[in-house]
């Protein structure tokens, strides 16, 4: 019985303890919470103007979209990198920002560093790439450049801050012709 009253006896002080510290602290500052997707958060910019919202399930979508146009054909591969975006983005897809981004992934070498950073395979850092841009933290600027952001919502800010460009828009490839 003993062991029991001390136990007891020992969560009431240290309740104690943490009321008064809390006290002499105050209150905690309450964070707003975010949105859950990007296109709640109205990112600003032409690449965010329109939104893809694939209807049905994946499997659903994509035997119709092989059924109309074939499964070797550009709606059919489409449809492959938006139902895989939505599995990132949601129900709500930036297409045009979604497919610049993996333009940079492409043409760039931010995905192969960023993957020798995290010590992922370059596949990895591709989806991690996407995760941070459905986030917000990671937008497409009007340029086409890639920038760093913190959304709206976020700490005290009501708009959207372009904190750091990460990557100029990708050139196009060229072809020589010797």
């Amino acid at each position: 019985m003993a062991a029991k009253k001390n136990s007891a006896a020992r969560r009431a002080g240290e309740a104690a303890r943490r009321a008064a510290a809390a006290q002499r602290i105050g209150p905690r500052p309450v964070r707003p919470v975010l949105p859950q997707h990007l296109y709640d958060l109205k990112p600003p910019g032409v690449y965010y103007r329109e939104w893809d919202t694939p209807k049905g399930a994946d499997e659903e979508a994509m035997k119709k979209g092989n059924d109309d146009f074939g499964p070797d054909s550009d709606a059919a591969l489409g449809m492959r990198f938006v139902l895989e975006y939505r599995r990132t983005y949601g129900v709500r897809v930036p297409v045009m920002a979604a497919r610049q981004l993996d333009q940079f992934v492409v043409r760039t070498g931010l995905a192969t560093d960023l993957a020798q950073t995290l010590g992922v395979p370059p596949e990895e850092a591709r989806e991690h790439l996407h995760t941070l841009h459905a986030r917000g933290v990671l937008l497409i600027a009007d340029d086409g450049s890639l920038w760093m952001t913190v959304p709206p919502g976020a700490d005290t800010n009501d708009h959207w801050v372009f904190v750091e460009k990460k990557a100029d828009a990708p050139r196009e490839l060229t072809v020589d012709s010797d």
